[in-house]
């Protein structure tokens, strides 16, 4: 259960709005007061949390987007302000991984990595913060990943790392605006996502662990910002044989 003390106001994009996180991420803005546009590819589960989200008492607007196509991104972030009637927070959730050694991989994976992984985030906040930017306590949220390297994880980690430099860039741009820029950085989250065996899901990161860490860094004084966060579950989730 989210903490109840949290009170906040606004409009809210939420990339990646269908899977664990982000649906979470959506429900507790709701919660919270927050109008939200829900961004996703599977309009099913789209419209469903978009649901759930309405019946908090929001507004909730379901816009389904592929981010790997590129060229549509400007015309969705224009829709959901249209929407939404402005902008304060972008929540970026939406991410891929495929696993595959370098001098083996398939370059389309690798492409369709930095397309959704890291050049659709470019695109979504040059579109997005000059409407954020308008009223001070806005925010851009990028969920992103632990980045242990090992074999096979070459571009998925490329792009990661991308990420966290471009948000660094990005908070210098930004924050005499008001505009806060994190980088969230979980380990281990219990979605679907996890395949590995030996894992007890009940140890891991949950999806409202991370909601909750949002709803922190939206609801710092106007005098602070947190940029990147680095999350992981307090015990470990390996099985112990």
């Amino acid at each position: 259960m989210l903490a109840a003390e949290y009170q906040l106001s606004g409009k809210a994009m939420v990339v990646g709005a269908t899977g664990g996180m982000g649906s979470s991420i959506a429900r507790a803005l709701a919660r919270v007061g927050v109008d939200v546009a829900l961004l996703g590819r599977n309009e099913a589960k789209l419209e469903h949390v978009t649901r759930e989200c309405r019946e908090a008492g929001v507004d909730a607007f379901a816009i389904g987007c592929d981010l790997a196509d590129i060229a549509r991104i400007e015309g969705v972030v224009t829709d959901s302000i249209g929407k939404l009637g402005g902008l304060n927070f972008l929540i970026n959730c939406a991410g891929i991984s495929r696993a595959g050694k370098l001098h083996e991989t398939d370059l389309a994976d690798s492409d369709a990595i930095l397309d959704t992984n890291l050049r659709a985030h470019l695109h979504l906040v040059r579109h997005a913060v000059p409407e954020i930017n308008k009223t001070p306590g806005g925010a851009v949220i990028k969920i992103g990943a632990v980045n242990h390297p090992y074999s096979g994880v070459n571009t998925y980690l490329a792009a990661n790392r991308g990420g966290e430099g471009y948000a660094e860039a990005l908070f210098e741009d930004v924050r005499e605006f008001g505009t806060r820029v994190c980088n969230i950085r979980p380990g281990w989250v219990n979605t679907p996502l996890v395949k590995s065996e030996g894992i007890d899901k009940a140890l891991m990161i949950q999806p409202d662990d991370i909601a909750q860490t949002v709803l922190f860094v939206l609801t710092l004084p106007i005098t602070a910002c947190v940029t990147e966060l680095t999350i992981l579950p307090q015990r470990s989730p390996y099985v112990q044989e």
